[in-house]
């Protein structure tokens, strides 16, 4: 698959969550629906903030931050983020729509994420590494 197959793809992916998520906020009424209509909510709104979420993470970092890393490198590490931000932001949807959300339970939810990315990216560093010394 060429880079811009993946770009395409991602993008009509994140339309077409984008289209059902709206189409879930018109036709399902939150106050009468059962645990699948909240289910499709939660799910629609993270699927589409995940491609985006990839999307400009991607671009940030290729026009911004790594103009000399490869490409396909980066696609990695912007999805594995987006997926990220996009559990932080359906996570604090969720427990205000339980009315649970408070500051301190927001903020312990960021730092184990945190925590997550940066185990991966340690990891990822450990495994360039690994590949360098092997040359």
């Amino acid at each position: 698959m060429t880079l811009r197959t993946y770009i395409w793809g991602m993008t009509a992916s994140v339309l077409l969550c984008f289209i059902s998520w709206v189409l879930i906020i018109v036709y399902i009424n939150p106050n009468k629906t059962n645990l699948i209509g909240l289910s499709l909510f939660y799910l629609s709104l993270f699927f589409c903030l995940t491609g985006l979420f990839a999307l400009i993470g991607f671009y940030v970092r290729k026009k911004i931050f790594t103009k000399n890393e490869a490409e396909f490198s980066k696609i990695e590490i912007t999805f594995r983020q987006g997926v990220f931000l996009s559990l932080i932001f359906v996570g604090v949807l969720f427990l205000q729509s339980f009315r649970t959300l408070h500051w301190w339970n927001a903020l312990i939810f960021v730092i184990v994420i945190i925590f997550f990315e940066l185990y991966f990216l340690g990891k990822n560093n450990a495994n360039r590494e690994k590949k360098r010394r092997s040359y």
